[in-house]
């Protein structure tokens, strides 16, 4: 099989980055696999493979750093993207790293590893380009949701072969006319080990826990989650805690939303937790509680189905994939009133739902196995 380097861009970790994460490890013994990535995420990364099969192409994101603020706006505003300057310079780098080591195929995630790497296509033709897509801001209406690198730019018919994650993905980018060469839908997947917790769960009769992963991303809805603890409250269920995962910045919008509410007690603000470790949450939570604007195929709800944890969420993207309505979660409209109405709803009917919802989720989990996954990918390896 071809050499192939995985390529990331990113400025955390998220759903996809966890996706490369979790690829990468299934493929620990396999010398064929390499991986390029920015320094702002090199340290997840670092021991995923040996040092000698990573690149590190340095700071992407020195806008974020403090020194930088003060020209924050010259750096990164509507007319010019110093990102896309900053990794566009390192094609010779790549490209030296990809002769020295013999790697025919690169597999892009993520935007700004993709306009990357096909620049490095135009000057390297020989190189096969895949590129997985994780999200769709761009061809959605909302004006908060668009990305820096707008998917009509894009010349897609550079790409080798295009693995969309949902089968939403693959509709949301033909309904668009996005002129498309060889594609398929692969689902993102997860290997089952000790963390998840298979175990049939009883409620905590004191407190239900909540579980909301997504930080202060406006994408995740954290203002629509204070929206439905208040009403919660309003509707006399008191005994319930939410835990948060995820990034959160100091005086962050959901962190004002709930001093502004006076909802202190009801809340422990984590932040983002380094996987798997994150999982101990889920294992003790009674609900994943998703009240998202848009979603590809979440990551956080393919692990709460490896925890048999219940999810509640926005039925939105891909999220119906994962999760299926009555028979592992329920899946609402983006409405406050709703999300009260099926939060109640499981708390008061848990042993019975969460037993159903497990009996499901064990065949259900097999849609998601990294082995299956990954012989999909090997397939595309070997064919491209």
């Amino acid at each position: 099989m071809n050499r192939v380097a995985y390529y990331i861009i990113s400025d955390g970790i998220g759903g996809a980055e966890q996706v490369v994460l979790q690829t990468l490890k299934s493929f620990e013994n396999n010398h064929n696999f390499f991986i390029i990535i920015n320094n702002e995420i090199f340290n997840q990364f670092k021991n995923v493979v040996p040092e000698n099969k990573i690149l590190n192409l340095g700071d992407v994101y020195i806008h974020t750093k403090k020194k930088y603020r003060c020209v924050r706006y010259f750096l990164n505003n509507r007319f010019y993207n110093f990102r896309r300057f900053i990794v566009k310079s390192k094609t010779n780098k790549i490209l030296k790293f990809c002769k020295l080591n013999e790697i025919k195929i690169i597999h892009t995630h993520l935007d700004y590893a993709l306009i990357s790497a096909i620049k490095i296509k135009n000057e390297s033709p020989n190189i096969k380009l895949i590129h997985t897509v994780h999200g769709a801001f761009g061809l959605l209406n909302d004006s908060k949701l668009k990305p820096d690198v707008q998917i009509q730019k894009i010349d897609h018919l550079k790409i080798d072969f295009l693995i969309f994650v949902a089968n939403y993905l693959a509709i949301l980018y033909k309904k668009n006319r996005v002129q498309l060469g060889k594609n398929s839908v692969i689902y993102n997947g997860l290997e089952k080990n000790v963390l998840y917790n298979s175990k049939p769960k009883l409620i905590n009769k004191n407190i239900f826990r909540i579980l909301f992963v997504g930080g202060s991303k406006y994408v995740k809805g954290y203002d629509i989650l204070i929206e439905t603890i208040v009403k919660l409250i309003k509707n006399n269920f008191n005994n319930f805690h939410v835990t948060v995962l995820g990034p959160l910045s100091v005086d962050c919008e959901i962190e004002k939303l709930i001093q502004k509410n006076s909802l202190e007690s009801y809340f422990s603000l984590i932040g983002f937790i380094n996987p798997p470790k994150h999982l101990n949450y889920f294992n003790e939570s009674d609900v994943l509680f998703m009240p998202s604007r848009s979603e590809a195929l979440p990551m956080a709800a393919i692990e709460a189905v490896f925890c048999n944890l219940p999810v509640i969420a926005s039925n939105v993207g891909g999220i119906s994939e994962v999760i299926i309505h009555e028979n592992n979660g329920q899946l609402c409209e983006i409405k406050s009133e709703q999300f009260c109405e099926a939060i109640i709803n499981l708390a008061n009917n848990y042993n019975q739902l969460h037993s159903s919802y497990s009996a499901f989720n064990l065949t259900h989990q097999n849609n998601f196995d990294i082995h299956t996954i990954n012989s999909k990918l090997f397939d595309i390896y070997k064919k491209i």
